[in-house]
């Protein structure tokens, strides 16, 4: 089973404020975007990557794939501000013979290449597979503002990152569904009924949004240099 890429770099979820897109700032001595991308790049069990950028980063990204020698990166989309939009104009660009597919925000720079192999096995096995980490604190439901409905048990709660790796049937049934895309892909799943399996990632696999969590990232990158 063949499995390809998409790697999504736009979109107000890419944004660290608005028109900063957090693939582009520098994180150590590379590039946000680069850090992902180069660990896909590593997998073998990948056999392209599709990017969505903006229109106006295109020129932007070609520099980043020549410089960092990322052959596996075959397409590049020009997005929008639709996460859902961007999904499908990946999926357009997948080839005939790729059965499976990776969805990951290029904001979660830390994926590791096992968490990578490991959710790429367990979406062509049950369908559809995420990273994710248990939930390490209690957990409150609020469901109207800040009144506390109910407490959930937090070793049933995971918080799920990206990668997202899914059977193409089951990607493309995902898209055709109709359901507004909520928080990530396996949020439509779940309108649709479909099984997903939780592969155990980690907490360093975070998403960059603020000023804060682009400092704790330089933080790591430095710790680890």
């Amino acid at each position: 089973m063949s499995a390809w890429a998409i790697v999504l770099a736009c979109g107000k979820e890419q944004e660290i404020t608005s028109g900063v897109d957090v693939g582009f700032l520098v994180l150590g001595d590379r590039p946000v975007l680069a850090h992902s991308l180069q660990t896909l790049q590593q997998c073998e069990l990948i056999e392209g990557i599709i990017l969505v950028v903006k229109k106006s980063r295109v020129d932007n990204t070609l520099q980043v794939v020549r410089s960092y020698g990322l052959n596996k990166v075959k397409s590049l989309v020009a997005g929008t501000g639709s996460r859902i939009s961007n999904l499908k104009k990946g999926y357009e660009q997948l080839p005939d013979d790729a059965t499976a597919v990776l969805v990951h925000a290029a904001s979660r720079p830390f994926v590791e290449l096992d968490v990578v192999t490991e959710t790429i096995k367990a979406g062509k096995r049950y369908g559809a597979a995420i990273a994710a980490v248990r939930s390490t604190d209690a957990v409150k439901l609020a469901e109207k503002g800040q009144k506390v409905t109910k407490s959930v048990d937090r070793n049933t709660v995971w918080i799920t990152q990206t990668p997202q790796v899914f059977k193409r049937d089951v990607f493309e049934k995902m898209l055709k569904s109709g359901v507004k895309l909520v928080d990530d892909e396996s949020a439509l799943l779940e309108k649709i009924r479909q099984e997903i399996h939780l592969v155990v990632s980690s907490e360093t696999n975070m998403k960059i949004r603020t000023a804060q969590e682009l400092e704790r990232a330089s933080a790591l990158v430095n710790l680890n240099q």
